[in-house]
């Protein structure tokens, strides 16, 4: 699947609203200006073929700007009143898709899950703090919450990223984000049902879907997987004793 996807629907959306303005749009300059508007909306047509033009290349950044300018030409002839649009046009609210979970050692399992997630809106990720890990496994995790959190943060279609609520209230953090969609994943221990209960129980409309779908091109697709990878390997395990060699000698 084409980790370009999430922008791919976005592009489409963005090319939906601009094409339903300029379907709807009537000029209204006086005749002394109505060549200048004509010429401005053809170039602002230009701008929005550029873009389409771009989004087939999968140049998604310099589609985004073409249409961004042909928008914007667009908003300022409504701004200056020289051309009205019949009917409200109005972008579509994207939808808020949260995504819960530990993200220890990030794998393939994460991108997809995630890239799935952007499908359906913007994605939300609440990253577990280090005392939700400890309390629910029994261990820490491998990595720090903080350091987590800044890598999920950067995994292209996150579009914002938080730190979970420390206690066990765990749906603390969905008034608080409120989101549209919970996205779980194939493995996450949570029972439908009573998740949706819950959440209406608390006022909360928020739709709960799962992924079906168990990521497994590669043989370490979690995080499980690639400790007991690492523990198992023997040229791992020497790597460790040097090191914990070093770390006795040296000064």
């Amino acid at each position: 699947m084409s980790p370009w996807r999430s922008d791919e629907e976005r592009l489409s959306r963005y090319f939906d609203y601009v094409e339903r303005i300029l379907e709807k749009m009537r000029l209204k300059p006086p005749r002394r200006l109505r060549c200048r508007v004509k010429a401005i909306i053809d170039n602002a047509k230009r701008y929005y073929e550029d873009a389409r033009y771009y989004a087939r290349l999968g140049d998604y950044p310099t589609s985004y700007v073409c249409v961004a300018y042909c928008e914007g030409l667009l908003d300022c002839l409504k701004y200056l009143g020289l051309i009205e649009v019949e009917g409200e046009v109005v972008a579509e609210r994207r939808k808020r898709v949260m995504v819960a979970g530990v993200f220890d050692i990030i794998h393939p399992g994460h991108i997809f899950l995630i890239s799935k997630a952007a499908e359906l809106g913007d994605v939300i990720v609440v990253v577990a703090r280090d005392s939700t890990v400890q309390r629910l496994k029994g261990r820490r995790p491998v990595v720090p919450e903080g350091q987590r959190l800044e890598v999920v943060k950067s995994i292209k279609g996150v579009k914002e990223a938080v730190l979970g609520n420390e206690g066990e209230d765990m749906l603390k953090i969905v008034e608080e984000l409120r989101p549209d969609v919970i996205m779980l994943g194939p493995n996450q221990n949570f029972d439908e049902e009573r998740l949706r209960r819950e959440l209406e129980e608390r006022g909360l409309k928020v739709e709960v879907v799962r992924l079906k779908e168990l990521y497994e091109a590669h043989k370490l697709c979690s995080t499980t997987k690639i400790i007991k990878e690492i523990l198992m390997r023997e040229d791992l395990q020497k790597l460790v004793a040097e090191l914990n060699w070093q770390g006795s000698h040296s000064s």
